[in-house]
């Protein structure tokens, strides 16, 4: 008995936004302006309005091309045929850079793009950055009263990322002595759908680059890029001012917490919450699946940050030295948060170490 079934399949605003780029129509968002990756200004500048565009953008030879990858790679990704996807990606090496935020992800990202002698600033934040694709575990809204068909668009824009990426570097950068083209990516989304990830892909076919930090500076570095700590010391819940506060405050949710419990909590033990929560689902979210070899951790620092760079410079021939990471120390400042941060992290490293993976040891900054 067979039964035919229809897929809508709407592009993202992000693939589109990427295709305009490669064919030369530039938009705002990749005209130098916006550092994403800057180490000392804040998260909450406007996001950038999509490049306009009509019709016309699909007629190119390039367009063309990338729309027909897509629905190939869409289809073979929602009906399992890894073997095509392999096979398209067969010339592109991925570096993955995973972590939770404010952990040295943005900077190892800008960095490694730097090494392809890419502006990163021109380098627009949906293909470099974590938005997209758009991976998630749930597959409604966190009310759970309307659909939200994060698995069909979640499914797509996987594909969108493979086809995109594979175009971009292919065209925009060299390729490697190995006969690759490196695609670096800050990814950690892929926390949800780990496993079945790697699986996609295959081994040794992508560097993890994870990224870790104690969760003290970890919270420290949020509301500074949030617009400083809330006068009451509380986590705004009700009113979340960047990016990384909603989905700090979702986490909250998604674990059983009312808004109006998150509302009464310190900044501090909601963002340690939330980090716990990211680092327990790292631990069993088939990340490690296969040969650990590939997952390389990268505890915050100065020296283990930029020494990942210089080892990717030294593969590619760029003798361009690593902008230096910017340390600050001020969890001195909190005493009464440090033996609670320091409990989150000694707590997450027994957790891993039940399950057979070592969690590095974390400094205060």
């Amino acid at each position: 008995m067979d039964f035919n079934i229809t897929l809508r399949f709407q592009p993202s605003a992000w693939f589109l936004g990427i295709l305009a780029e490669l064919n030369e129509r530039y938009s705002d968002w990749t005209d130098g302006s916006y550092d994403w990756a800057a180490q000392t200004t804040d998260f909450l500048r406007a996001p950038a309005s999509m490049p306009e565009f009509d019709e016309s953008l699909f007629e190119t030879p390039l367009s063309k091309r990338a729309v027909g990858d897509l629905l190939h790679i869409g289809v073979a990704v929602l009906s399992g045929d890894y073997p095509l996807v392999r096979r398209y990606v067969e010339n592109i090496r991925f570096a993955f850079v995973i972590g939770y935020p404010r952990s040295g992800g943005s900077y190892l990202t800008k960095e490694l793009l730097r090494t392809l002698e890419l502006d990163h600033t021109r380098v627009s934040e949906a293909l470099a950055h974590d938005g997209f694709p758009e991976i998630r575990d749930t597959w409604y809204d966190w009310a759970g009263d309307r659909p939200y068909f994060h698995l069909q668009s979640s499914v797509f824009q996987v594909a969108e990322f493979l086809v995109i990426s594979n175009l971009y570097y292919q065209l925009k950068t060299k390729r490697q002595e190995g006969g690759h083209w490196l695609a670096p990516k800050k990814m950690h989304k892929i926390v949800a759908w780990g496993g079945s990830f790697k699986m996609l892909l295959g081994q040794d076919r992508a560097d993890y680059l994870v990224t870790l930090r104690h969760p003290l500076p970890t919270a420290i570095s949020i509301y500074e890029k949030s617009g400083g700590l809330p006068r009451d010391g509380l986590f705004p819940a009700r009113a979340p001012r960047s990016a990384i506060e909603h989905w700090v405050l979702t986490d909250l949710l998604m674990l059983g917490f009312a808004q109006e419990e998150v509302a009464e909590m310190s900044y501090f033990a909601a963002v340690q919450a939330s980090w716990s929560n990211f680092h327990a689902r790292m631990a069993t979210s088939g990340l490690f699946l296969g040969d650990r070899d590939e997952i390389r951790l990268v505890p915050y620092g100065k020296e283990s940050l930029e020494s990942v760079v210089q080892a990717y410079r030294d593969r590619c021939g760029n003798d361009m030295p690593p902008e230096p990471v910017l340390i600050h120390d001020k969890s001195a400042d909190f005493p009464e948060a440090q033996e609670a941060g320091d409990r989150a992290a000694a707590d997450m490293a027994a957790t891993w170490a039940q399950l057979g993976l070592t969690f590095p040891a974390l400094s205060r900054d």
